[in-house]
């Protein structure tokens, strides 16, 4: 599963885990993420974060962020509370022949 991440001011995300494995792209910004025991590091622009399953992580996105993250399997607990714009379910929208 793919999402793109648009952070404006910065945020801060607790450290936690779970079964999916994670890869952030970086495109515009930096983060300061931790990953296992592993120092925190501080990534930018043309950087990949990459997180194995379980394995404790958090970061804190300093300003502005632009971003790519990639998880596998999907994690369908991150959508709850999205909604997804032009989808056949809006109402009103015309149906395909």
């Amino acid at each position: 599963m793919a999402s793109k991440i648009a952070v404006k001011g910065g945020a801060k995300i607790r450290r936690h885990h779970h079964e999916a494995e994670q890869m952030m792209f970086i495109f515009k910004g930096k983060a300061h993420v931790s990953t296992g025991d592993a120092p925190v590091q501080t990534i930018g622009p043309g950087d990949i974060w990459v997180v194995p399953s379980n394995v404790p992580h958090g970061v804190e996105y300093e300003g502005d962020l632009e971003a790519i993250e990639v998880v596998s399997p999907p994690r369908v607990d991150t959508l709850i509370g999205y909604v997804v714009p032009h989808t056949f379910f809006e109402k009103g929208k015309k149906k395909q022949k």
